[in-house]
């Protein structure tokens, strides 16, 4: 009776829970961070509704920091208006080596670090 019970509970959150909902990817043009902090910029997208391009795909096309470095901030949903609405993306993660300030792009937005 109680494997029935177990069983049951287990099935009914499986119905109702439904699937896991991706996190929004912030946008965060104009960073202020200390040395050994990161954060993420913004989300790279891929076709509409269709995943977002993989680490190795993205990584090649970033610009060279002289304040810090990118790395793979994981999925998520990230705003579009050439999709109208949230598509699935790719985080870029930049994390604050040296200090100073840069300016860059990322895939035709602009950003500017300063990093104390």
């Amino acid at each position: 009776m109680r494997l029935l019970a177990s069983a049951f509970i287990s099935a009914s959150f499986l119905l109702f829970a439904g699937p896991a909902q991706a996190a929004d990817i912030p946008f965060n043009p104009n960073v202020k961070l200390k040395v050994g902090k990161s954060i993420i910029l913004k989300g790279v997208r891929g076709d509409c509704g269709k995943p977002g391009p993989t680490w190795a795909q993205l990584a090649p096309k970033l610009p060279k920091s002289k304040t810090g470095s990118f790395s793979d901030g994981g999925t998520g949903m990230t705003p579009s208006g050439k999709c109208k609405g949230k598509t699935p993306a790719r985080a870029v993660r930049f994390t604050a080596k040296t200090k100073g300030e840069e300016r860059f792009t990322i895939y035709q937005d602009g950003f500017s670090i300063k990093v104390e």
